[in-house]
């Protein structure tokens, strides 16, 4: 894609730090270090399949890169479900090589004179909320006024793995056994509970559904576009392959155009 290079990962361990998680670690050798370093930068990883079909692209989120080293690391959230991304991660092992084509920044919770920042996030977005509170810069954001990050998660490990800069609360939403990712409502419910949006710049991320619900309040209660950062990173019944397939297709449908990647708006693909 335009503006990004495709680079092989070398798998130099696995680790499991908490029970959701697998942290692939590897090394790289990017022609910019420097593109690979600012926070919530996304990839796309073309994860191998059985001899005789393609790879499968899938869209994950750096949480980490140090440029001395060259080693990058990526959090795959466990799931119980034969999918691409969990078969191969099966049979991974260190010397394995990831295809990639990246980086992609995406949106950050940008610093605005007398805001202060409401993130919301669930799991699968856990990545690139320890990348933003990771390069949090106190300073750049108004004195005195707190911002607060709301996590839905059942695993409450994950959660305890995140910074805590000066001046954010975390908030912990912990799904009882038994209740879906997805499906609880809990990240909306949060949002609810905001006083006073406008005073706040919004970043969310993770079930669809969900975030268009997050999306919509905050625009009802007249929450300015550029203080409104929600992305869908994947939707309750939809697999990844499809909601890859919608995504490819709106970016085609943008390059015959003459727009590039950024012009694609996550919130309105027909999906």
């Amino acid at each position: 894609m335009q503006g990004m290079e495709r680079i092989e990962m070398r798998v130099v361990r696995i680790d499991r730090p908490v029970p959701s998680v697998a942290r692939v670690i590897g090394h790289i050798a990017p022609q910019d270090p420097a593109a690979w370093t600012p926070p919530n930068q996304a990839i796309r990883i073309a994860v191998a399949q059985p001899e005789g079909q393609r790879p499968v692209m899938r869209v994950y989120t750096v949480r980490r890169f140090d440029p001395a080293t060259g080693l990058l690391e990526i959090d795959f959230i466990l799931h119980g479900d034969d999918s691409p991304a969990m078969r191969w991660l099966h049979d991974a092992a260190p010397g394995t090589l990831l295809p990639m084509i990246g980086p992609r920044q995406h949106v950050v919770p940008l610093p605005v004179e007398g805001k202060r920042a409401a993130i919301f996030a669930d799991e699968t977005a856990i990545p690139a909320v320890w990348a933003i509170l990771n390069a949090w810069a106190p300073e750049a954001w108004t004195q005195g006024l707190e911002s607060d990050v709301w996590i839905e998660t059942a695993d409450p490990t994950a959660f305890d793995e995140l910074p805590r800069p000066e001046g954010v609360n975390l908030h912990l939403l912990l799904r009882a056994e038994g209740e879906p990712a997805g499906a609880t409502g809990h990240l909306a419910a949060a949002a609810r509970t905001i006083s006073d949006p406008g005073a706040c710049v919004i970043w969310a991320a993770g079930e669809r559904q969900e975030m268009r619900r997050i999306r919509e309040h905050f625009r009802a209660a007249g929450v300015p576009r550029d203080q409104l950062q929600v992305v869908g990173y994947w939707k309750l019944g939809i697999s990844g392959t499809e909601l890859d397939r919608v995504r490819l297709a709106e970016y085609a449908a943008l390059l015959a155009k003459g727009r590039t990647l950024a012009d694609l708006s996550d919130d309105e693909l027909p999906i």
